[in-house]
């Protein structure tokens, strides 16, 4: 069975996914720092890490655990009002993943 790795899949369209590919026959591993996703929207099928992109350890260990055949990437700051008002946020998670 093929596993699919799905960051921001606590988020309205990772969650949507991660269910479609449960219900495929996929194993899923969702990642989500839960700023803007939801713990109840993660699939109780899903196997779930709570964690930050920008933090390699995290993310290397969850990878590491879960073995992916593929990612499939959805994770994103998505509020607009709030990259606009506090600029520096964006800026810093920019710089932290390049």
């Amino acid at each position: 069975m093929k596993t699919i790795f799905v960051t921001g899949g606590a988020g309205y369209i990772g969650s949507i996914c991660v269910e479609q590919l449960l219900n495929e026959g996929y194993e899923v591993a969702v990642f989500d720092n839960l700023t803007e996703g939801h713990r109840k929207a993660v699939e109780p099928r899903a196997e779930f890490f709570q964690g930050d992109l920008a933090d390699r350890a995290v993310i290397s260990r969850a990878i590491g655990e879960t073995k992916p055949d593929a990612v499939m990437h959805f994770a994103a700051n998505a509020l607009v009002g709030e990259s606009m008002q506090n600029p520096q946020n964006t800026f810093a998670i920019m710089s932290a993943t390049a």
